[in-house]
């Protein structure tokens, strides 16, 4: 799954900088369920992380 740029920032202002992990190329987002980990793509946001 990827995301824009945009889509992604506002994915995180929801979720909330509490459970995030941020580097230049990524960001792990400490879920309940597990890590997962966003990389930049070109322009994009993806991940591997199945849909739940």
């Amino acid at each position: 799954m990827c995301l824009t740029t945009e889509a992604f920032a506002l994915f995180l202002n929801i979720i909330g900088a509490e459970v995030l992990t941020a580097e230049t190329d990524a960001v792990t987002i400490h879920a309940t369920a597990g890590d997962v980990i966003w990389e930049r793509v070109e322009d994009r946001w993806c991940t591997d992380a199945p849909r739940a």
